[in-house]
């Protein structure tokens, strides 16, 4: 429910039990986790440029679409989380180079490549299975975290490696928070990146804000395209139901 509604009376008893759930709720943490849930990525959006992705969902997405379903149904993902993830890592782009050198659609180490048994990372057929793959195993290397937030894990483990992402549970842990929710750990990612935490933490400095604007980035494509892709089956199916209906 969005809005709760309660009777004019002088009994105020029912208004101070929800007013009291909520502030335990809160102070749980449980109404930020619902929060972000459900509107977390859209309320973060001002830093994605939504109109370029729109424009590139119509021009770009549909020569590429049919590899991200067929990656999709050999590792059993959700073709659109695929395509979200290529879009942040390379905006669709097969033959994208960054700056430190990881090169394709999905952004894969030359190490990485290689033990995915991709030969050619500029080839999108094989870099986009690729990319599956190796979301695949992470997602699976996760299995004691419940879903959603596994999914927002393995996202970050594919940006800053599991072992970081382990520090960063075993420093959520410590400080009171809980390992496995994704609000808790991307809070204290970042601390990853000062000498007063990482020097403490197993496998040392990392980059942690990088990981949390990825994984919020990811989410914003991948609801977007959720969204478009609902549409656009909607239609398809009213306009199949038109065609069914005998001329009078």
């Amino acid at each position: 429910a969005l809005v709760w509604a309660f009777p004019m009376s002088e009994d105020r008893s029912l208004y101070n039990a929800a007013v009291g759930f909520l502030e335990r709720y809160r102070a749980a943490g449980e109404f930020a986790r619902l929060l972000d849930r459900y509107y977390g990525p859209a309320s973060r959006s001002n830093f994605v440029n939504l109109t370029v992705y729109h424009a590139r969902v119509t021009n770009r997405l549909p020569s590429y679409q049919n590899l991200f379903e067929l990656a999709a149904r050999q590792v059993n993902l959700d073709w659109r989380l695929l395509a979200a993830l290529a879009y942040q890592e390379s905006y669709w782009d097969p033959k994208a180079i960054s700056p430190t050198g990881v090169r394709g659609m999905m952004m894969l180490t030359e190490d990485t490549a290689k033990q995915l048994g991709v030969t050619n990372l500029l080839d999108p057929a094989q870099s986009v299975l690729g990319g599956a793959r190796y979301l695949r195993d992470l997602y699976d290397r996760l299995g004691y975290i419940p879903a959603p937030d596994r999914t927002w894990f393995a996202l970050a483990a594919y940006n800053v490696g599991i072992s970081h992402l382990e520090d960063a549970r075993i420093l959520t842990q410590r400080q009171g928070g809980d390992p496995n929710k994704w609000n808790d750990v991307a809070a204290r990612l970042p601390l990853l990146e000062q000498p007063r935490w990482y020097h403490r933490a197993r496998y040392g400095f990392a980059r942690g804000t990088e990981p949390v604007l990825f994984v919020n980035r990811v989410r914003t494509y991948y609801d977007v395209l959720v969204k478009l892709d609902e549409e656009q089956r909607a239609k398809s199916r009213t306009e199949a139901l038109k065609l069914k209906i005998p001329a009078i």
